[in-house]
């Protein structure tokens, strides 16, 4: 290791890990702490001062971080694939509060200060904070408070009010450093008892949102601007004016009428037609998510792939063109929900969607959730209807939820969920009609519209069953479709 070595991408050749470690009295590590991060502190003979390790999420080993006399820098190996510095040596939930830095020494220093007692992990700079933090969110969600320690300057701040935004409320405090940059100074130049005492006093993160009626004007004498994007159908933008971010859409329906295929038209949509910037996360918990997948391909095929006869029509190259088209893409984030669904896990796996830049949220659906729960349905319906409404204004994101109906065409078990909601929309299918054309239309209905108040009847959509898409009925063909249904008395319509 003595001769300097240039900047890799090649994991084999990066530095092995160290066997032996001494205390580094430079920068005020024991060798306890040089020992619980990795971390090779150079000697006489050698050009580096250290070699800081970094890990995956298996704890292996795939890049370093080489620190030079001068504070010069060169990183080797995967570093893409590197989790925060430091996160390998304490696991998950090990502890009721971790501690994240901006720097390397600094979490090192914490570490030292708190008499190496307590877990202290680090990002890479602060211009990387909410990335880092969004690829790391499910390990530091794991413990029940996040304290924020960057450095005492202005990217430092305003890196803490990004990642702190991140979380649910309570669950980050934010220290203000008094005695210097940031921790590392702290810990050279005596001051642990100090540090100690702010760690301690940071305060709860909480987002400033109080106004006085006198600041308002400027906000008033224009137009409101809403980020909007067009539902896929005339008729559904008619009466909503589109999906609107900060709102909750509410789609309610009995089964087989058509919800599944219609959220899929509608993430398919998104994707072609939302800021680029802004992904779409999928809970679909009824399927898998190769289910999911195959069915967005299916919308880009325009044929229904899941289906054994159309699939064996279609090549490898050919699946991989509408795989590429339709799936291949960071902005589509999918759960793979299989296990335990509680209300607060699904609300967490929402935010980390978002932390990964999701900004459309669809779930499908809420009745399932409360089925895994204990307790009263009613008011497991009622507490994950307020919890998400609070999610999706504070987040600034759009959510499209469904519900199933009762037999006596209810929202199932509370009103809850319609009285959180900025638009509900009821979907109708008559399953049992004897005309083939007329089973496979699914009639749309705004039932509660807080935007624009209106509301009826908004559109007709035919399910095509040789390409598997929902097409919109033309004027027409939704009068043709009403007349031929007047008088049949199952068949209800509001």
């Amino acid at each position: 290791m003595d001769e300097k070595l240039e900047k890799t991408k090649d994991v084999k050749a990066i530095y092995p890990l160290a066997e032996e470690f001494s205390a580094w009295r430079k920068r005020g590590f024991s060798v306890e702490t040089v020992i619980k991060y990795g971390v090779a502190v150079g000697d006489k003979s050698s050009k580096y001062e250290a070699v800081y390790p970094f890990f995956d999420k298996d704890a292996k080993h795939v890049a370093n971080k080489i620190r030079y006399p001068g504070k010069e820098f060169v990183v080797q190996g995967d570093w893409k694939s590197a989790t925060l510095y430091g996160q390998q040596a304490f696991p998950a939930g090990c502890a009721k509060q971790i501690t994240v830095t901006e720097g390397q020494d600094d979490a090192m220093a914490v570490y030292e200060m708190q008499g190496r007692q307590y877990p202290a992990v680090s990002i890479a700079s602060a211009s990387s904070a909410k990335r880092d933090v969004a690829n790391n969110f499910e390990y530091l969600n794991s413990f029940d408070s996040i304290v924020l320690c960057f450095d005492n300057d202005d990217p430092g701040k305003a890196a803490a009010d990004l990642v702190a935004g991140m979380f649910k409320p309570g669950k980050v405090r934010v220290m203000k450093l008094q005695e210097g940059k940031d921790a590392n100074e702290y810990l050279l130049a005596g001051n642990a008892k100090r540090f100690s005492k702010e760690w301690w006093d940071a305060p709860a993160y909480t987002p400033s949102g109080l106004r006085l009626g006198s600041s308002l004007w400027d906000d008033v004498k224009t137009p409101k601007k809403y980020e909007t994007v067009l539902w896929p159908w005339a008729g559904l933008n008619h009466s909503t004016y589109g999906i609107r971010l900060s709102e909750v859409v509410l789609i309610t329906a009995h089964t087989k009428v058509g919800k599944t295929t219609l959220l899929k038209e509608t993430v398919s949509h998104l994707l072609k037609h939302a800021k680029k910037e802004y992904g779409i996360g999928g809970l679909f918990l009824e399927e898998s998510n190769t289910d999911t997948a195959l069915g967005l391909m299916s919308i880009e095929a325009n044929k229904p792939l899941h289906l054994p006869d159309v699939r064996e029509g279609v090549g490898e190259d050919e699946l991989k063109t509408y795989f590429e088209k339709a799936v291949n893409t960071d902005r589509l984030v999918l759960w793979d929900h299989f296990g335990s669904n509680t209300i607060d896990g699904v609300l967490d796996k929402i935010r980390h969607m978002h932390a990964l830049g999701c900004k459309y949220i669809i779930l499908d659906h809420l009745s399932i959730i409360v089925s895994d729960q204990s307790g009263d349905e009613r008011k497991q319906l009622d507490e994950i209807s307020t919890k998400l409404k609070m999610l999706c204004m504070e987040l600034n994101i759009a959510v499209i939820a469904v519900i199933h109906q009762s037999r006596s065409g209810q929202v199932r078990g509370s009103a809850g969920p319609e009285q959180i909601a900025n638009i509900t929309i009821k979907l109708h299918r008559d399953l049992e009609d004897e005309d083939e054309w007329r089973r496979n239309v699914t009639k749309v209905s705004v039932q509660l519209n807080r935007f624009c108040g209106r509301t009826g009847p908004s559109c007709h959509l035919a399910f095509d069953p040789i390409t598997g898409r929902m097409n919109e009925l033309s004027k027409e063909e939704a009068k043709r479709y009403e007349l031929g249904g007047a008088n049949k008395k199952e068949e209800k319509w509001d």
